[in-house]
């Protein structure tokens, strides 16, 4: 397809004309229903750094096709399925999720999202939600996050956080394990579905997550942003024997332990299947991994 038509398909284009006019119209605190996408009749609280693709339900909307594609279609999430949403920002996607299944965590870490997300949730009644204010990481304990101008850019990297531009805020929060989060102490059912955007902390994350791959056998859907956090992942496919299917090119991933710029490794958005669900996953999808 043509770059300029993909572009307008997915909503990926910027006109000076169209912010000004929208940002006439959202004002700072007030609440608006979301007109497009897949969360369409969901209600928002615009804040400033609170993107107008977010706001419009615009956002990532190749990432929704492909879960309404292959997760709805597929019956892959059920009404007693649990579904994480790992980097939940002010929770699109535990949104989307709510609907979809019968638990949703979203983790966040940065606290202005962490109150955004509480707000959203609140905001459309959803009862089957619960936010764990935290970042998944590797360990338990306290952790450095790092936050930027605007909600899409908190990292528990300084670098990445302030995008080469200003210097990011520090912040001390709570760190976590999946693992402990649902095979610790307390209990919990584990995890069908994660979905996990944490802007390169995916390379801990998922070092924290082995024991959910093995017990509990979770689909991904998972956006990769450096190398060290395409290496993660490879190891994930190869040691938890999974497959991926990169979603930015419609193309299973070939080589498992190859990464970016690799055409055929591990990199960009990604949804991960467990071997056994491979030849299901197949036939959704058309064709063979």
């Amino acid at each position: 397809m043509n770059p300029i038509l993909r572009n307008i398909r997915d909503v990926r284009f910027h006109s000076v004309l169209a912010r000004k006019v929208l940002a006439r119209y959202y004002r700072d605190g007030r609440v608006y229903r979301v007109p497009f996408g897949p969360i369409r009749g969901a209600r928002l609280r615009y804040a400033r750094g609170v993107d107008f693709h977010t706001m419009l339900g615009l956002r990532e909307l190749r990432n929704f096709r492909f879960l309404l594609r292959v997760v709805r279609a597929g019956s892959l999430l059920q009404p007693k399925s649990v579904a994480c949403d790992v980097g939940a920002n002010i929770g699109t996607y535990s949104l989307w999720f709510s609907r979809q299944c019968g638990q949703v965590y979203a983790f966040e870490a940065a606290p202005d999202s962490v109150t955004r997300l509480r707000d959203t949730l609140a905001l459309n009644d959803v009862r089957n939600a619960e936010v764990i204010a935290a970042a998944c990481i590797d360990r338990t304990g306290p952790v450095d996050f790092f936050v930027g101008s605007d909600h899409h850019s908190a990292s528990l990297s300084s670098d990445w956080a302030g995008g080469g531009r200003a210097a990011p805020s520090r912040f001390v929060v709570d760190g976590i394990t999946l693992d402990g989060f649902f095979y610790g102490a307390q209990s919990r059912t584990g995890p069908t579905f994660i979905k996990m955007d944490i802007e390169g902390g995916g390379v801990l994350a998922l070092k924290g997550c082995r024991l959910c791959c093995q017990r509990a056998r979770p689909f991904f859907l998972i956006e990769s942003h450096t190398p060290d956090e395409d290496r993660a992942i490879g190891e994930v496919l190869v040691g938890h024997a999974y497959h991926a299917y990169r979603i930015d090119t419609q193309r299973w991933v070939r080589f498992r332990d190859r990464v970016h710029p690799d055409p055929e490794g591990v990199w960009g958005t990604m949804f991960l299947c467990p071997a056994e669900f491979c030849e299901r996953l197949q036939r959704l999808l058309g064709m063979p991994p």
